[in-house]
């Protein structure tokens, strides 16, 4: 196999790699991000509605019938984020790592190309390179 096939194959083989890399990667972030701002704006909403809700409250027995949750935070929301946040983070990662595995079987494939190439080239050469050794040991016979 011609070296620089070689290197041509590889190099192809790892921009196709980095590329899908990247993808899974923006997609991951994408998705996360789209959370992210989910979140936030929940967060804010919530905020802004218990803020609206205890400035009405004028004394401890308005305090006291404030729902719960105008006074903590929501753990279940907390749950469902950290929920979806692994759910994103664990495909991300499995869309990067197929990205790899594929990444290594189109090195594979780009190189026993190269090689078949590359043996295709070396055997088209092979077969000349005796035809014209005989039409110079003719060649040869002839001006004796």
């Amino acid at each position: 196999m011609n070296p620089s096939s070689q290197i041509q194959a590889a190099q192809r083989a790892e921009v196709e790699c980095f590329t899908d890399l990247f993808d899974a990667a923006l997609d991951g972030f994408e998705q996360l991000t789209r959370l992210q701002l989910q979140v936030m704006r929940e967060f804010s909403r919530n905020t802004s509605q218990r803020l609206f809700d205890a400035m009405q409250a004028h004394d401890a027995r308005d305090w006291a019938s404030l729902p719960q949750q105008t006074l903590q935070a929501d753990p279940q929301g907390a749950t469902q984020y950290l929920q979806e946040f692994g759910r994103i983070a664990g495909a991300m990662q499995a869309a990067m790592s197929e990205a790899l595995q594929q990444g290594a079987v189109r090195l594979q494939q780009h190189l026993q190309e190269a090689g078949g190439q590359a043996g295709a080239e070396g055997a088209a050469e092979a077969g000349t390179q005796p035809r014209q050794a005989a039409r110079s040991r003719t060649g040869a016979r002839r001006a004796s």
